[in-house]
């Protein structure tokens, strides 16, 4: 029979991690909520609760119990006898994409599925563990990855703390405003009133209409960090933008209303959104997807210059509309070489109700 014996629901994703404990062992898992159908996302042996067979032992799995870490893979500090936790002593902290967490019993960090878990099968790790198997990997014997975890408890106070929001907010609609050289002239909360806060703020400049984010970029994107690893610093964080000819102007309330949805859309899908990412969207006469440029990638195309957030860059993803024969091509060649075939790709993310790319 097993248990649950702690569970913490994830602030921006829709993620649960519980600890469950059954007569042999204890194990940590990331799951689905409930109410939305339980989907098992990950798996983490955390201990055994009693002692330890000499080897792996494979029935048990096939009568669909959680297996025991044998003898060889315990770290020295795992009692010969097992383990009991108190379940009043567990606290999660989730890292800052909120699709994984840190588990701490009292001040001393227990087990972890960190942001990269699931690469090269790669589960997470356990204080009690030792060396690298399926279910668990010792833990990082270098302090940083202690210090990372510790660290998370610091960021979610800060980012809920009642001055958090508003310090943000300013920040970004400097570096925006200063971006469109005068005070935006209209702001939208993008929210739902929902945690997190996030708004966008429309300006003007050279008879451009622009809407740009602000907020998104305080958390960052799931997988991104085991997309992009030890890149992840200059990919994980995102805000999000549209400009359009002042003629279009009707159409800025329309794409407007898009990147409320679409900013939402790493959290709610558990996924990252990055340069060259499409989404089908027909509601503009004669295109049929949206097109995420990233002006990092194409030397001169403006764009905000946010400050790093905790040592991380932000970067703007231009929603561009394109045509169904300009996606059929970059399905075909890649981001990299359809960009070779634009014009004017400086001011390829300025919405003028024509085609792109010269295919």
């Amino acid at each position: 029979m097993s248990e649950i014996i702690f569970e913490s629901h994830s602030p921006i994703c829709d993620i649960s991690a519980v600890i469950e404990a059954d007569d042999s062992t204890y194990y940590m898992y990331l799951m689905t909520a409930p109410e939305t159908g339980v989907k098992l996302l990950r798996a983490l042996w955390v201990c055994n609760r009693r002692p330890a067979p000499e080897t792996f032992d494979p029935q048990c799995m096939k009568d669909g119990k959680a297996p025991m870490l044998p003898k060889e893979n315990l770290a020295p500090i795992h009692p010969a006898a097992g383990i009991t936790l108190n379940p009043d002593k567990l606290s999660c902290y989730w890292y800052d994409s909120g699709d994984s967490a840190a588990i701490f019993y009292g001040d001393k960090l227990l087990c972890a599925i960190p942001p990269y878990a699931g690469l090269h099968d790669f589960p997470g790790f356990s204080v009690f563990a030792k060396g690298q198997t399926r279910y668990a990997w010792g833990m990082p014997e270098t302090p940083a990855f202690a210090e990372r975890a510790k660290g998370l408890k610091t960021f979610w106070e800060n980012i809920e703390a009642d001055d958090s929001w508003p310090e943000i907010q300013d920040e970004c609609l400097r570096v925006i405003e200063e971006f469109y050289g005068s005070k935006h002239e209209k702001y939208y909360a993008i929210d739902g009133g929902q945690f997190p806060p996030k708004a966008l703020a429309q300006g003007r400049k050279n008879g451009v209409i622009y809407g740009i984010t602000l907020g998104v970029s305080q958390f960052a994107m799931p997988r991104s960090e085991m997309v992009f690893g030890s890149h992840y610093d200059d990919c994980n964080r995102i805000e999000l933008g549209f400009a359009a000819q002042e003629r279009h102007e009707p159409l800025t309330q329309m794409m407007f209303s898009v990147i409320s949805d679409v900013a939402n859309m790493p959290w709610n899908e558990q996924n990252f959104l990055w340069h060259g990412h499409t989404f089908d969207f027909p509601n503009i006469k004669g295109f049929s997807q949206i097109v995420l440029i990233n002006p990092v990638y194409i030397e001169g195309m403006e764009c905000p210059k946010w400050r790093k957030f905790i040592g991380n860059r932000v970067n703007l993803l231009w929603l561009v509309p394109i045509t169904s024969d300009e996606f059929a091509a970059l399905r075909e060649i890649g981001i990299a070489e359809l960009l070779k075939k634009c014009p004017d790709p400086q001011h390829l993310h300025i919405f003028d109700g024509k085609p792109k790319f010269s295919l």
